[in-house]
């Protein structure tokens, strides 16, 4: 086998376990991570690093990325404290894995791992409406609690991004009748499942999401299209609190916990108000680097211990832009906006058929951080990463990539060839 078969057969290997790692995102971190390990391994084995390293370079989204963990480095100067330091840079070891799933998906298999992503969810949402009936019961799931304690803050958000996936699909797909016909009924399955389950993120994505596929379903009239934005989200808002007594429950239990924030933070919604409310205080101390990478732990620690010892500490203000602004200032958080108005800027400029759900991408995760540091959830910092890939890689027009991949292959028979003589 020569060098170039062998670098063929690692690279088609790792566009599987990119398949894989999609599929199992939603359905087990365990798997996840040894695919993710695997993947490593394969991408260093494989070699052709001039090949990635061009790519990665050239690549607006990678080098997005590339500035932001850059920053994330330079800030370790600034935090004195080792241990913090080291583990706010592993708590965003997601990130890290970006430019290399850019160099190992292939443009022709990008469907194939969104539509692995779709049926991992599509088994995980089964799973809900089986506890749902009482034929399925598994550590604390049961027909009261149909996903694992807290794992409605990761579950419903990628149902939100499922959905508009599924239903971007059906539209624009171009499927054939049997599978638009399957593709509806799973949609709505989706969107039942959307406010039968707890997490208020994920509704609250879905809603936006939806106004976002109309308003591109209707793009080619501008005023119908902006109506359709602006109308969609509250129009499905008042009938799902109306028709899902979960979701009412959710929003009621919600506004409550806004209301008597004052007199008891410790209810979900009060302390997520409690920790931003801290965390400003502390961002006014050093509001243009922060506390340094890792350091928002101590900080709050310190600040709750002075002001408010009988509230729990905590690692994370449930904020990706709170976190970000603590941490590494206003510097942090124009990086961090970087990473998301470069996708919309990709977007703006896309001229193929993947423009739209380059728009909605970064929407969903600008609207989920609002509530939680989606960056450092595993598992939605790894679709972050493999979305990212997906989404933002190059493109190039058949003649092209053919003459490309020709000239790489005979670069590297001449590399095989100087090795052996």
């Amino acid at each position: 086998m020569t060098r170039a078969q062998f670098q063929g057969h690692v690279g088609r290997v790792n566009c599987w376990l990119l398949i894989i790692l999609a599929f199992f995102l939603p359905l087990s971190t365990s798997v996840v991570s040894v695919t993710a390990v695997l993947f490593l391994a394969g991408w260093l084995l494989e070699g052709d690093f001039k090949r990635k390293y061009e790519e990665i370079t050239a690549n607006p989204m990678s080098r997005a990325v590339l500035v932001y963990i850059a920053l994330l480095f330079l800030g370790l100067l600034w935090n004195d404290q080792i241990g913090a330091s080291a583990s706010g840079i592993q708590k965003q070891w997601k990130i890290l894995l970006m430019p290399l799933f850019l160099t190992a998906i292939r443009p022709e298999r990008r469907w194939c791992v969104l539509w692995a992503f779709i049926a991992g969810m599509s088994i995980m949402m089964l799973s809900t409406y089986l506890a749902w009936l009482g034929w399925l019961e598994y550590a604390d799931v049961s027909q009261e609690r149909l996903t694992k304690r807290n794992s409605h803050v990761v579950y419903n958000p990628m149902l939100a991004f499922t959905i508009y996936l599924l239903l971007y699909q059906l539209i624009w797909g171009g499927l054939q009748r049997w599978a638009r016909l399957a593709g509806g009924v799973l949609a709505a399955l989706m969107v039942v499942n959307m406010f039968m389950t707890d997490g208020r993120t994920g509704q609250l994505a879905f809603l936006i999401l939806s106004g976002v596929l109309f308003f591109q379903y209707l793009q080619t009239s501008p005023w119908k299209a902006v109506l359709a934005l602006l109308l969609a989200p509250p129009l499905i808002f008042f009938a799902s609190y109306h028709l899902s007594s979960t979701f009412k429950e959710r929003v009621d239990l919600a506004k409550k916990e806004v209301e008597i924030y004052r007199y008891n933070p410790r209810t979900s919604v009060g302390q997520r108000l409690f920790f931003w409310e801290h965390s400003w205080h502390i961002f006014k101390q050093a509001p243009v680097l922060g506390v340094g990478t890792g350091g928002f732990e101590p900080a709050y620690a310190e600040r709750n211990n002075r002001h408010s010892p009988h509230m729990p500490v905590t690692d994370n203000p449930h904020n990706q832009y709170i976190l970000a602004s603590v941490q590494l200032g206003l510097v942090g958080l124009a990086s961090l906006l970087a990473l998301f108005g470069t996708q919309l800027w990709l977007a703006w400029k896309s001229t193929d058929d993947w423009g739209k759900v380059r728009l909605a991408f970064p929407v969903f995760f600008l609207v989920v951080m609002l509530t939680e540091s989606y960056l450092l959830v595993h598992e939605t910092g790894i679709l972050f990463s493999l979305c990212c890939a997906i989404l933002y890689k190059k493109t190039m027009p058949p003649e092209t990539a053919g003459r490309a991949e020709e000239g790489r292959q005979q670069s590297i028979s001449a590399a095989s060839g100087r090795l052996n003589g």
